[in-house]
């Protein structure tokens, strides 16, 4: 279906803000009500003051729209649409666009009137060190400073043209959008208590400049990895900010809102001149209810699932703000744990089905502007969709998207060379601290008994799906041919290599999920310190292995290493165990999932 949307007259170069104004006058009080969506993403504002944003994220194959619901009181008011337009420079990786626009559906006609501005005076730069989210922004004094209210500068008729994608309704209730005050720290440095994704807003008076930014941490020195992006954290009190900054000239007043949200511990604010500046903060995120955290533990676990759930799962919303498969299956896991509500663990699900590629291998990504490939998470996939199976049965869902599973699996299955998968990619499997890994790639070749103990487990997962005896049957063949090349009488465990060089965890814990093998168990037990042992990641599936064997010992033992992150002055959990980059990681909040199926 074709449908009528807005652009500006002339287009500029690179990142731009649009903003759309309709000026409508009702004789009495009344409810407006409409649907819009906007490429990339919108704010709405009436007569200066935030209403809504959206639509919620999609791709462009799954394109949404948003509804919207307001009293007005009698007289002319200003409705006003703020519409970034950053993807040619692809900053913000998880937000997809098919190109720049403005769309809406009022069925009263009242608000039949457009005019566009361009927001002048914006200039933007990709963020640091958090380079995966919107760009900073350098506002000039040339910036119309009432374009929120629809007033000041030069508007123009928008151009309007035909769009063919699919406007899908919302998938997911509002996100939240709840007032939160920080700590004043002092000298321009507030610090919220509990790790927030909050958006800004701002009161800027006077002559002078303002620098605004956001961190997780200070680090205690100024040294900083410009490859990995690390520092030296410590317990989480240093003295030294790291990231640039949005900046602002400010020449009289200025009613700011930031056009996205942030991320992190700590807001610092650094004043030039004489200026003066107020905030407000509002935290936003996925509307968890009901969940109350036991111990401290689970409320690091817990705040770090809140932190990373948004209109899309994130593996960190500081960083990337991206939806990887591997993070995904363990939010979904801990979301349908703590509520009932299962729409975000459904749209995850779905929304990462869509980046299959023509030969039936899924993005381990998902939306995003990068085609990042890594096996083992198109085989978790087919776990997640598993999962949710055993939740909601042959549902509506299951049935459409058994489909494209059963495309990746013949894709996996192009992939066998003797009955061993080795799949092109990033063959990325945990971010593992000695042991010949190299950047989360196990040692011992492409070929390796862990991806192909996953290729077991989804052979698996789609035999009870589908009642497939033929996904069974190869499940067991595989079986038997992984424990003739990998299997080390001698040892007792599963190498990594068909050499038989390397060995780790991975391999015993993905051997004991697949099948019942109590003796590999009992050798972990005893003789598990020799081995690579997971990292936080990858400690989802060892504590799996735990609770399916009673391993309460090994999983105390684990436990502990949680239980040390809790004194290094942390309020979530990170993405390593040590020296991490990010203090809030989607993956770490699985041991959530550990400490509420003990509980069971």
């Amino acid at each position: 279906m074709k449908r009528l949307w807005f652009s500006p007259p002339d287009i500029p170069e690179g990142a731009y803000i649009t903003v759309y104004r309709s000026v409508f006058t009702v004789e009495s009080d009344r409810r407006v009500s409409f649907d819009f969506s906007a490429d990339e993403r919108a704010q709405l504002f009436l007569d200066g003051k935030r209403l809504i944003d959206g639509p919620e994220r999609g791709a462009p194959e799954h394109w949404y729209f948003q509804r919207a619901s307001f009293e007005v009181a009698g007289g002319t008011h200003t409705l006003t649409v703020r519409v970034l337009s950053f993807g040619f420079c692809k900053w913000a990786f998880g937000q997809l666009s098919v190109r720049h626009g403005f769309w809406i559906d009022e069925k009263s006609g009242i608000l039949n009137n457009w005019e566009c501005q361009i927001e002048d005076g914006c200039t933007f730069e990709a963020g640091f060190p958090d380079w995966g989210v919107f760009p900073r922004v350098h506002l000039t004094k040339e910036h119309n400073p009432l374009i929120l209210e629809g007033k000041g500068g030069i508007w123009q008729k928008p151009v309007v043209f035909e769009d063919e994608r699919e406007l899908f309704p919302p998938d997911l209730p509002l996100m939240r959008y709840e007032r939160i005050v920080p700590q004043d720290k002092g000298n321009g440095l507030f610090y919220f208590p509990e790790y927030v994704c909050a958006w800004a807003e701002y009161r800027f008076s006077g002559r002078g400049r303002v620098k605004i930014r956001w961190s997780e941490t200070p680090y205690l020195d100024e040294k900083f990895n410009l490859d990995h992006l690390k520092g030296n954290k410590g317990r989480r009190d240093g003295k030294f900010f790291v990231g640039n900054f949005d900046t602002f000239e400010i020449d009289g007043e200025l009613h700011w809102f930031d056009y996205w949200w942030h991320a992190g511990h700590y807001c610092q604010i650094l004043t030039e001149g004489e200026v003066t500046v107020q905030a407000e903060y509002f935290r936003t995120g996925y509307p968890y209810e009901g969940f109350v955290p036991a111990d401290k533990l689970e409320k690091m676990a817990f705040e770090t699932l809140q932190a990373c759930s948004f209109e899309t799962y994130m593996d960190c919303p500081y960083y990337e703000q991206l939806m990887y498969i591997g993070d995904s299956r363990i939010e979904a896991v801990c979301s349908r744990l703590i509520s009932s509500d299962d729409r975000l663990p459904r749209k995850a699900l779905k929304l990462l089905s869509l980046s299959q590629q023509p030969d039936g291998s899924l993005l381990s990504q998902y939306p995003s502007r990068s085609k990042q490939v890594i096996p083992s998470f198109m085989l978790i996939w087919v776990l997640m969709l598993h999962d949710h199976f055993k939740a909601n049965g042959k549902d509506a869902l299951t049935l459409e998207l058994l489909v494209r599973a059963g495309r990746l699996m013949e894709f996996m299955k192009s992939q066998e060379v003797d009955g061993l998968i080795s799949v092109k990619g990033w063959n990325f499997i945990d971010w593992c601290n000695g042991g010949n890994w190299d950047y989360g790639t196990p040692p011992g070749g492409a070929v390796n008994s862990i991806i192909n103990f996953f290729y077991v487990l989804a052979l698996q997962a789609m035999a009870e799906i589908s009642g497939s005896s033929a996904c069974q049957k190869k499940a067991q063949e595989l079986l038997a041919l992984l424990r003739e090349k990998f299997f080390d009488r001698e040892q007792g465990f599963y190498a990594i290599d068909t050499e038989h060089r390397f060995y780790s965890e991975h391999s015993q814990v993905l051997a004991l999920l697949a099948e019942d093998d109590h003796l590999l168990a009992e050798n972990l037990r005893k003789n598990g310190e020799k081995l690579v042992p997971c990292s936080i990641y990858f400690s989802f599936y060892y504590f799996q292995a735990c609770l399916k064997y009673g391993m309460d010992d090994l999983a105390e033992k684990r436990l502990d290493n949680y239980r040390a992150l809790e004194n290094q002055g942390l309020t979530t959990l990170p993405e390593e165990f040590e020296n991490p980059r990010s203090d809030c990681h989607a993956w770490s909040s699985h041991i959530l999932a550990y400490l509420l199926n003990k509980k069971r």
